[in-house]
């Protein structure tokens, strides 16, 4: 109902987008904000598998990638956030290294930037002060 009448569509699609990828499939919020556009790889698996090259990494091991897939309904989510959404921020999709998670802003060579983590964590407050209870 939110996206609906919200102020800007884009942000808080890609904002939704992100949290639904975190609860359905476990990604961390760095590991999807530091995902690309190729990093989707729809034709592995039966609903496909995210690519994420900047995995946690533990004890000082550095990150680790490894291979999601795409479960619990996130393949239709990220699929309606490709197809709907991500053209809203006026990026490049043949650019290589384009974020899968754009922002608004821009970069110096005019290319959209890639989210930042505190916009994610600030809408997930934001979202969780209004819906859940204290």
């Amino acid at each position: 109902m939110e996206l609906v009448c919200c102020r800007k569509f884009g942000p808080a699609a890609r904002n939704y987008a992100v949290a639904r990828l975190a609860a359905d499939v476990g990604l961390r919020i760095n590991e999807a904000r530091m995902l690309d556009l190729d990093d989707v790889r729809w034709e592995l698996g039966r609903f496909g598998k995210l690519n994420v090259r900047h995995g946690k990494g533990s004890r000082r091991s550095g990150p680790k990638p490894r291979l999601v897939p795409l479960i619990n309904g996130a393949d239709r989510n990220l699929q309606w956030f490709i197809e709907d959404v991500w053209g809203h921020f006026d990026a490049d999709h043949t650019r290589p290294g384009a974020p899968l998670f754009p922002s608004e802003r821009k970069n110096r060579d005019d290319s959209c930037a890639r989210a930042t983590t505190d916009v994610f964590r600030r809408s997930l407050a934001d979202a969780t002060a209004q819906r859940l209870p204290t």
